[in-house]
């Protein structure tokens, strides 16, 4: 079967950055609660969530519109600076240029499903040039306004900015929620990517049909092509 879209999660999906929000996520949750996240937490909780999902884990309550934000944006902000030190890794993953002119050129519809805020969307658009690619738009990121990962709702959403079935939608997702969210969507061809020792995990989980370490080994010969 081939396929007509392609939704991209983001963050260690098209920017490898999993090493920065670990270590940003474990530097804030000693802030907040006395101690760093265990590695445990660091895959099943913090992996694919929203900002909110997280804080209120850490802070064991639910919290108020502004005092997500501002909490948020105190974590978002020494994950940046993290990024903009780290000038020789802060670029798009192996193969993802190359990719994204090619579905460009091919005229296949694509966007970004992340649970990212929009602050780091932003910041994401402009340091990574990612309007040469994706409209702001399409792409969905968390506002708020829909359940996170690993509930449905942002790949059906996605799905619907692009304007294909979900079930003609390929998806590229690291994070075992956003997999999950993806299968909960009914996508059509879920691919996961991440480092090879992850592999043999990644395979087992429900609905992955197969597994790349990056976008140099994505089979072209799955997407829908008519010119």
């Amino acid at each position: 079967m081939k396929y007509s879209g392609i939704i991209f999660d983001f963050n260690g999906t098209l920017f490898f950055d999993s090493d920065k929000h670990e270590e940003a996520w474990r530097i804030f949750s000693k802030k907040l609660r006395g101690n760093s996240l265990n590695e445990e937490e660091v895959e099943k909780v913090m992996h694919g969530r929203t900002n909110k999902s997280l804080i209120e884990y850490l802070l064991g309550s639910s919290i108020d519109d502004e005092k997500l934000f501002t909490l948020g944006e105190e974590k978002e902000q020494i994950y940046r600076e993290m990024c903009i030190k780290d000038k020789a890794n802060f670029k798009l993953a192996p193969g993802v240029i190359e990719f994204l002119d090619y579905l460009k050129k091919k005229q296949i519809p694509f966007t970004i499903a992340t649970a990212s805020g929009k602050t780091n969307l932003l910041f994401y658009m402009e340091t990574l040039n990612l309007n040469k690619w994706f409209d702001l738009d399409k792409i969905v990121f968390d506002d708020g306004s829909f359940l996170g990962k690993p509930e449905p709702d942002i790949y059906l959403k996605a799905a619907a900015k692009i304007g294909i079935k979900p079930e003609d939608c390929i998806v590229v997702e690291d994070a075992v929620s956003g997999i999950e969210s993806a299968y909960r969507a009914n996508i059509g061809k879920i691919i996961a990517i991440g480092p090879k020792d992850k592999h043999e995990n990644l395979k087992k989980l429900k609905g992955v049909d197969c597994v790349i370490s990056d976008f140099k080994e994505f089979d072209r010969n799955i997407l829908d092509i008519n010119n």
